[in-house]
């Protein structure tokens, strides 16, 4: 049993991609089993904003080779909008825009369109719509309805009509829910991101509960590996997971919200793509290996070890668990004076960052290479850090010795500058990662021996 739809959605706030890289993510698609691509960049400002204005001959041009390009593969490309800023729901004229706003898109090859209601006031805001409507639910549906209807008598074969709703995720059924599941056209296919905006884990219950509100299957707009809003300092580059596979018998599909990087989002989505077309067989960590060695085919082992420091997401909300016991083994020895072990600790992390970093930079591809940049550079501060505390510790050990000269400990003295120096550099990064679980311990081994350094040089 596989899911029916297994797409992407190009949902994010943020830079959207160039329509070159859209291109190239269809092949990749259609290698991966995916059939559909969701056109919805927020800040694509004729998407949103300025919904109202048509797109110029150039983009729609560029957008028809992308639906070619996409049917090659055995991707549908969908063309949505995002009018709930502005729009007033009772006004013919903006109906009238809308529709011909699809119509244009239509002719140049698009079957497949979306209206978008998230992200905006849950309430009407026009006195025009309050007087014409008792809910948001009920204008909302009645603006869909009429454009969905009107498109169907002037497009021929539309092979799809999606409306993500205002009331996205939730764990409770509200009378919003039940509202649009009643009123909207029972063709028309509503969105569903899950218990959450951003959902950790998506049960059956929840996928189960959507149906009964609305009234049909949902179709799920699952926000990962998307790093969009306060998560634009991380790289989600971790296994998919927490998706019950029985969501499969309770959805229409999955659709997932990639980064602003689509290169480095292809680790994600291969290892999704495993689960779109067999849930039940799906095997999350064999998933995730194979994604990886796809995406750095000649540098696997480096890679993986690089994705270690950038779990965090929202379905992985803890780090890995080889950098939490490293982290908790070296506090550890630290609370017992191990100090020969400390150090051999941090300088074998140490040269596994720093190698790993290297053999990187020889040998991603360029594009990839290009948007993972910043977080390459904040891995490989991290193994910058954790050498300098471990020469640090072994200088410590030195100072002990009987005949430690004065030189000696001012370099000693000079490495707690230079530790301090890339911590101060990792500061003003933009990018996180798991390396923060050393901060405390490296903290502690500078202030430690750098009082001592200045107690002998006193």
């Amino acid at each position: 049993m596989y899911f029916e739809i297994r797409g992407v959605v190009e949902g994010f706030y943020g830079t959207p991609w160039a329509m070159e890289k859209r291109r190239e993510i269809m092949k990749f698609l259609g290698e991966h089993k995916y059939n559909l691509y969701i056109y919805a960049p927020k800040d694509d400002q004729l998407h949103r904003k300025r919904w109202r204005n048509m797109y110029d001959e150039d983009f729609k041009s560029e957008f028809s080779k992308l639906v070619v390009e996409g049917s090659s593969w055995g991707v549908t490309v969908a063309f949505s909008v995002s009018p709930g800023l502005a729009v007033k729901y009772s006004s013919d004229s903006d109906v009238d825009i809308m529709i011909s706003k699809f119509i244009e898109m239509a002719n140049v090859g698009v079957r497949s369109f979306a209206l978008f209601y998230d992200d905006i006031p849950e309430t009407l805001v026009h006195e025009e719509d309050i007087r014409e409507f008792t809910s948001l639910a009920q204008a909302q549906s009645f603006f869909a309805n009429t454009v969905y209807r009107s498109l169907k008598r002037k497009v021929e074969n539309i092979s799809s009509f999606i409306v993500c709703p205002t009331h996205y995720h939730g764990k409770e059924i509200t009378e919003y829910m039940r509202t649009l599941g009643k009123e909207l056209d029972r063709d028309i296919s509503i969105m569903w991101t899950g218990p959450g905006i951003c959902s950790e884990r998506i049960s059956a219950e929840n996928a189960r509960l959507a149906e009964m509100a609305f009234e049909r299957k949902p179709l799920f707009w699952d926000n990962y590996p998307v790093n969009d809003a306060f998560m634009v300092p991380e790289l989600h580059v971790g296994p998919y997971e927490g998706r019950d596979p029985e969501i499969v018998e309770h959805s229409e599909g999955i659709v997932l919200n990639p980064m602003i990087q689509p290169c480095a989002s292809k680790i994600a989505l291969c290892s999704a793509a495993e689960f779109l077309s067999d849930p039940y067989g799906f095997e999350v960590e064999e998933s995730w290996s194979r994604a990886v060695k796809e995406i750095a085919p000649s540098c696997e082992e480096e890679m993986k070890i690089f994705c270690e420091y950038y779990l965090m997401s929202p379905i992985h909300r803890g780090h890995s668990k080889r950098l939490v016991d490293t982290r908790d083994s070296l506090a550890l020895l630290i609370s017992q004076n191990r100090w020969s072990q400390v150090q051999e600790l941090l300088m074998q992390e140490a040269k596994r960052i720093s190698e790993s970093a290297e053999v990187l930079k020889e040998t991603l591809p360029t594009s990839l290479m290009e948007e993972i940049e910043p977080w390459i550079l904040e891995f490989s501060l991290w193994g910058k850090v954790l050498r300098a505390a471990a020469e640090i510790v072994s200088a410590r050990l030195l100072m002990f010795a009987q005949t430690v000269t004065e030189e000696e400990i001012s370099e000693s003295h000079d490495l707690c500058i230079e530790a301090e120096s890339a911590l101060c550099e990792l500061v003003k990064a933009d990018t996180l990662s798991g390396g923060t679980l050393f901060r405390e311990s490296i903290h502690e081994i500078l202030v430690r021996v750098k009082g001592f350094t200045k107690l002998l040089l006193n």
